[in-house]
């Protein structure tokens, strides 16, 4: 066997040393885990004062001493050099340095800290650990033991060792062990002497153990959890397992308990074993039962399981109990009293239990008869400080913050977490995935996966009997995981089984089990929401297990798009029971810059790097908070999406309402539930707390009276608008110190179904000046556009064709240009994503210049100009990427309307966002606006409130660890920032815009890889956006979807900007002002066809709101004018063509161009071997032809998918059309199990029945990975006359390659469009 386990007990007499036992380099042994450990067990420290139970106040126990503190230290970078000799008494450590014990030795000074997600951090050579850069870490320290500890047996205990260490007691050789995150427990009764004790540690940063340990963390070492040495009597109780759970029908509480009683050699000639159970304060059923058993000698060899270890068990029913859940942690305390034959007490142990029944069952996870949701998120050990010694107060605001923002689960990623973490869960209600110290990353899921290979079998037993054997009583425990990313096979086999042994109580996980055998649950991480959907509808696990992804929704950067896409897909099915979010905390170094003192976090290689091994960078950073516990904006949306209360509108009109209870145990009485009508100008028109208990997974209706204006007609102006909204709110009542009482955790805010009332009309509007300066046309002379009159001066640059100058009242506003924007500083996610940065690059949308290819000035009125541009966003290889033109509308008030249409090239696929940005000085910092509380991007836009808001201008903006985009508000209706003094900007739209703010530069935002790289602007930086990019989680999951997308199309958007000074005419004063109704530009004409497909003649209409509109139109391309040919009823297309068509009006400034490309379909029909999956068949028949490329990982749209087979069809053409080239398209997205096509063969025919010899496709060649596309096109040269027909062989590599994690899976081919030259 691996383990080698010497019960100390059986060889005390003999006070074996190190010379009776030959010490070994076990560190790289494959085959020693562990020497002379005691065997994992649940905390038995033993109370004096038996109150201490009900707190768990085991630490304060005279019979428990912490060794925690600074201990003597030494440091080499290899084995070879360690200090000989060290642990022996009387060893001079005088000159060694010393280290904070618990504490990383990285982050002390003692070599180089890195964070690797999938390899390891030294060269791997299976199953042996690193011989030259190793460093090893020695540690002396000094303690005395009580006098009242003499007689009894002292044990010492090292909550966290990483990787490997040997101990040694004043010279004497105690014990060796591995798995660095569960406690390492040996028995020093032997070695100790009066006085002063010496403590010897040599700890190896890398042994064989490591391969188990290539966790996505930072690679560190040391003592990282606390220390402590405790005693007990001889007799004493060694171990016991508690299982309290229901019974079948959950009415009465089930309570068995197994005790590990130790006496040694000398069997005891009698023992009373007393084991109390009692309810908290104020239970609802109070409870206090006493059980009581005798054991007379013989009873005690009957039950003697190993030589001094007898077993007591008992099992009661008990009637009426109070389950433990996450949402009701109720626990009870469990006294455990061991006495000797006289009465006299031994010892008192104790716990904390709680009654909770953990199944799976008809195809469920359930608690306690319930299937719960698991809301969960992952959680590693980290601490911006003190890096992976995460102290009790800290995971006390862990717990604070999760319960306040509605999670309810954690999976302890990727180890056993301190044993403080499960009592907090316990006492607080948080579900636990546990999960034993088991990954293997780095050697794959293959053939070389260490779950395969039969000589780690032990170790990955040894560590889960490590996990359960410590947690075994912890309520909080639901599930039993064996890891992760290991593979599968024999070491995951036998791990399972005898977990399952060892413990029925509990179901097991192993993600990467996939649909083996051995998991009770379907665990697959990053399941997009459509194979979630696919895993119920087509029944893919013949198991019928519940589907719980174990990793889900990667919060890397600003993150978390799409994750209600994901809700609305697990609230569908029962089967789909939720998912961990990855994950947490950043896992991040706080570091203060010796330049510039600031303050900035550090990842993957910033802190050094280790010879020969890479980092990974930024990919640590995931959290939904900040290394120092600072509530990262996306958690927002959690908070929300992870709500157990939910209001549903039934009938706004009338006021009706259901409420919807979504606890599983907790009932909607136990809430504050509230509601307030209010207005975006009046904060309460009516509220209300409403007396209603809902129970658990039902709902109530209720009917709320709405108040509505009192409309006369004379001042119904003061209405306008106007809009009205109900908040929806429910507080804890009672609370406790995590979630106190008061705290929000539901709400729900629906806009009122009131009608909106038309804003007022500007009038006694005054008159302005329009000059042009310096400008000769002849001479080529640019200058500026001055429109001004008393109260503004707004000046236009024809040389940039953007507004440079905006004063008022003497106030310059600006501090820089007005100008049209269409980037971003790429998030993380759109680093990766290739519907993102890749497209953005491609297209040059970082590095667009403002070029002005027209424009001109007049005045419509004495009160009103106009300044007409046509702006060309050039690359720096001189191409028009984005044309856009714009009309200026000044009034005399200094209201700037700018209408803005968009249109793209060809290079363009998708869009970073489209808007407009300025820049303002920073004294205007005060920020005023209508919209959400929250920042939302397109696809995380479920939380927030929509109401008025006013916040300091650098309250908005989050710097990430690497910096990027943030700080977007959606839904916005009115945005003003001002200064100290009221002077400031006010923006609105004819829609619901976007905006961000910050005070950085987007170059800088773009380039910069850390906080202290960022250099603050002398001005804001204000987006006011018409629409804005979705974030999506490609980092590691799914991209964006498609329907968030900006695609190239043509759009159109107005804003106004409005100079003006709060203290004499307030925000809702101007949004009242009616400015976009009575614009002088004409309405841009729209397009319709009378078919959707043109694949034969089709008819084309041409009109236009303004109905005195005239509408001309072009069809060779050209700019439409006033002498093109004039639009008067619906004209034919044959062929394919470019309609190109403007609206005139009279003394009205012209429409902008509306610009409509058709493409002429010749595909009639197309016949296969075997249909498309029918998941991915849309319109097969002529999907193929249909001018519609499709977007890789939108798979539902425009791709045509075959699962583990061919794809064999033929393609009939509508008419006979000559082919020099053909093109297939197709995807390569192996996260998905997209695989590119092995071979493609097309032959065509003239008449369907001869068909000419195969041609074999071209593919790209590439010779940079980076290169590879998501959607590419195989190449076919044909150079064929009057085809008609088109066959068409697109060959499937069937299954998944062994590099891929689910290598033998069937795989895909997506293929979405063929075209031909």
């Amino acid at each position: 066997m691996k383990i080698r386990t010497i019960i100390l007990l059986a060889v005390m007499a003999l006070c074996m040393n190190v010379k009776a036992q030959e010490i070994a380099d076990w560190w790289n042994d494959v085959s020693v885990c562990e020497v002379n450990k005691i065997a994992p067990r649940t905390n038995v420290i033993p109370y004096q004062d038996e109150a201490g139970i009900n707190n768990l106040e085991y630490r304060q126990s005279p019979y428990y001493q912490c060794l925690n503190g600074k201990w003597k230290f030494n440091w080499v970078d290899k084995p070879a050099d360690k200090p000989r000799g060290f642990f022996e008494v009387g060893y001079d450590v005088s000159s060694w340095n010393t280290i904070p014990v618990p504490g990383n030795w990285e982050l002390n000074g003692f070599g180089i800290p890195v964070y690797i997600n999938q390899q390891n951090e030294f060269p791997s050579n299976q199953p042996y650990a690193p011989t030259e850069y190793n460093p090893v870490g020695c540690y002396v320290h000094y303690f005395n033991i009580p006098e009242e500890w003499e007689g009894r047996n002292v044990y010492i205990n090292f909550g966290a060792v990483k990787s490997a260490f040997y101990l040694w007691i004043n010279g004497n050789f105690v014990g060796y062990s591995e798995d660095s995150k569960t406690p390492a427990e040996f028995d020093i009764t032997p070695y100790l002497k009066d006085g002063e004790n010496t403590l010897a540690v040599e700890a190896y940063r890398f042994s064989d153990g490591s391969y188990l340990e290539c966790q996505d963390y930072w690679r560190m070492s040391g003592i990282t959890r606390d220390v402590f040495v405790y005693s007990k009597p001889k007799t004493n109780v060694y171990d016991f397992f508690v299982k309290a759970g229901l019974n079948s029908n959950y009415s009465k509480g089930v309570f068995e308990i197994l005790i590990d009683i130790n006496y040694g050699k000398k069997v005891p000639s009698k023992l009373n074993v007393e084991v109390e159970i009692a309810s908290h304060e104020g239970a609802k059923f109070p409870l206090n039962k006493l059980y009581v058993e005798e054991l007379k000698k013989k009873d005690i060899l009957a039950n003697e399981k190993s030589e001094g270890h007898s077993t007591l068990r008992i099992k009661k029913i008990l009637d009426r109990v109070e389950p433990w859940s996450a949402e009701k942690p109720n626990l009870y305390d469990l006294t455990i009293r061991l006495k000797d034959k006289k009465g006299n007490i031994i010892e008192v142990v104790g716990a904390k239990i709680g009654f909770r029944t953990t199944e799976v069952k008809d195809g469920q996870l359930k608690v306690n008869g319930k299937p719960i949701i698991v809301k969960g998120v992952n959680r590693h050990e980290h601490d911006a400080r003190t890096g992976q010694y995460v102290t009790r107060d800290m995971m006390e605001r862990d717990i604070q913050l999760m319960l306040q923002n509605n999670i309810n689960t954690v999976r302890t990623s990727h180890y056993p977490c301190d044993v403080y973490w499960y009592e907090l869960c316990d006492k607080y209600g948080l579900y636990v995935i546990d999960e034993a110290n088991n990954e293997s990353h780095a050697q794959g899921y293959g053939d070389e996966s260490l779950a395969k290979d039969d000589r780690w079998i032990t170790a990955f037993k040894y560590r889960c009997n490590n996990m359960v054997g410590r947690d075994k009583n912890h309520p909080s425990v639901i599930i039993w995981s064996l890891g992760n990313e290991c593979g599968n096979g024999v070491c995951m086999y036998e791990a399972y089984e005898m977990v399952k042994q060892i413990d029925n109580t509990r179901p097991v996980i192993n993600e990467r089990s996939i649909y083996d055998y051995n998991t009770d649950i379907i665990g697959l991480m990053y399941s997009s929401p459509s194979y979630l959907e696919r895993f119920v509808e087509e029944k893919l696990d013949s198991l019928n297990r519940p589907f719980i992804m174990v990793e889900y929704l990667h919060a890397m950067g600003n993150s978390c798009g799409g994750m209600q896409d994901y809700w609305d897909v697990i609230n569908k099915y029962d089967q789909l029971q939720g998912g961990c979010i990855w994950d947490w905390v950043d896992q991040t170094i706080l570091v203060i810059d010796t330049v510039n003192g600031t303050k900035w976090y550090a990842a993957g290689g910033d802190l050094g790097k280790l010879e020969g091994i890479g980092n990974d960078d930024s990919f640590c950073v995931n959290g939904l908070v900040t290394s120092d516990r600072r509530p990262h904006h996306h958690i927002d949306e959690v908070k929300k999406i992870y709500q157990n209360i939910s209001v549903v509108p039934v009938d706004i009109e009338k006021g009706v309402f259901e409420i919807k209870n979504n606890f599983f145990f907790r009932r909607l009485n136990e809430f504050e539930c509230t509601y307030v009508i209010y207005s975006n100008e009046k904060a309460r028109l009516q509220s209300k707390t409403l007396d209603i208990d809902i129970s658990p997974r039902s709902s109530k209706t209720v009917n709320i009276s709405i108040p509505r204006p009192m409309l006369n007609g004379e001042n119904d102006s003061k209405f306008a608008k106007l809009e009205y909204f109900i908040e929806f709110s429910f507080k804890e009542k009672n609370g406790n110190k995590m979630r106190p009482a008061g705290t929000e955790i539901a709400y729900d805010v629906f806009k009122l179904d009131i009608p909106d009332i038309e804003g007022t009309a500007l009038t006694d509007i005054p008159s302005v000046d329009l000059q042009i300066k310096d400008i000769s046309l002849s001479d080529g002379n640019l200058g500026n556009i001055i429109i001004s009159n008393d109260i503004f001066s707004f000046i236009f640059s024809t040389e940039k064709g953007l507004p440079v100058s905006f004063i008022y009242k003497g106030e310059e506003m600006l501090a820089g240009d007005i100008k049209p924007n269409f980037w971003r500083a790429p998030t993380l996610n759109d680093d990766v994503d290739r519907n993102a940065l890749p497209k953005w690059l491609n297209a040059s949308l970082n590095e667009l210049t403002v070029k002005p290819a027209y424009w001109h000035t007049d005045k419509t009125d004495g009160s009103h100009a106009f300044i007409k541009v046509n702006l060309e966003l050039v690359n720096n290889r001189g191409e028009v990427v984005i044309v856009v033109e714009q009309v200026y509308e000044i009034n005399g008030f200094g209201d700037v309307v700018i209408s803005n249409n968009i249109q793209a090239s060809d290079r363009v696929t998708t869009l970073p966002k489209i808007g407009t940005q300025f820049q303002m000085p920073l004294k205007f910092n005060k920020v005023k606006y209508f919209g959400k509380d929250t920042e939302n991007y397109p696809d995380r836009n479920s939380s927030g409130k929509t109401n008025v808001y006013a916040k300091n201008a650098r309250d908005f903006f989050e710097l990430h660890e690497e910096p990027q985009d943030n700080g977007n508000h959606s839904e916005t209706r009115w945005l003003a920032l001002t200064s100290e003094e009221g002077f400031g900007m006010f923006v609105t739209s004819d829609e619901l815009f976007n905006f961000s703010i910050y005070q950085y530069s987007d170059k800088n935002l773009s380039v910069a890889e850390r906080i202290n790289q960022m250099e603050k602007t002398d001005y804001w930086t204000v987006n006011v956006d018409y629409k804005q990019a979705p974030l999506g989680t490609a980092t590691c999951g799914p991209g964006v979807h498609d329907k968030y997308l900006i695609k190239n199309n043509r759009y159109e958007y107005t804003i106004r900007l409005r100079p003006f000074n709060y203290k004499d005419t307030k925000e809702e004063k101007l949004y009242k002002e009616d400015v976009f109704n009575n614009l002088s530009k004409v309405a841009t004409p729209t397009m319709a066809t009378d078919s959707e497909r043109f694949d034969k003649d089709m008819k084309v209409t041409l009109n236009c709101d303004d109905a005195k509109a005239k509408i001309y139109y072009t069809l060779d391309g050209s700019e439409p004018t006033n002498k093109s040919k004039l639009y008067t009823k619906p004209f034919t297309i044959s062929n394919s063509v470019t309609v190109k068509a403007k609206a005139y009006s009279g003394n009205k400034i012209p429409s902008f161009t509306l610009i409509e490309d058709y493409q002429r379909i010749i595909i009639k029909n197309t016949e296969f071997v075997e249909k498309p999956h029918s998941n991915y068949s849309k319109d097969c028949e002529t999907a193929l032809m249909d001018n519609k490329a499709g977007v890789a990982g939108n798979w539902e749209e425009n791709w045509l998918g075959f699962f583990g087979k061919d794809a064999e069809f033929v393609i009939e053409l509508s008419r006979p059309t000559d082919i020099d080239d053909m093109y297939v398209g197709y995807a390569i997205c192996p996260n998905d199990w997209v695989l590119k096509p092995k071979n493609i063969m097309v032959s065509t025919s003239v008449d369907g029945v001869n068909f000419t010899e195969e041609s074999r496709a071209e593919f790209p060649v590439y010779t940079n990975v980076k290169d590879i596309k998501r959607r590419e096109e195989a190449r076919v040269v044909l150079n064929k006359s009057g085809v008609k027909y088109i066959k068409v062989k697109v060959d499937n590599y069937k299954t998944l390659p062994e590099w891929h994690d689910y290598a033998g899976e069937n795989s895909w081919i997506m293929i979405d469009e063929i075209r031909i030259d």
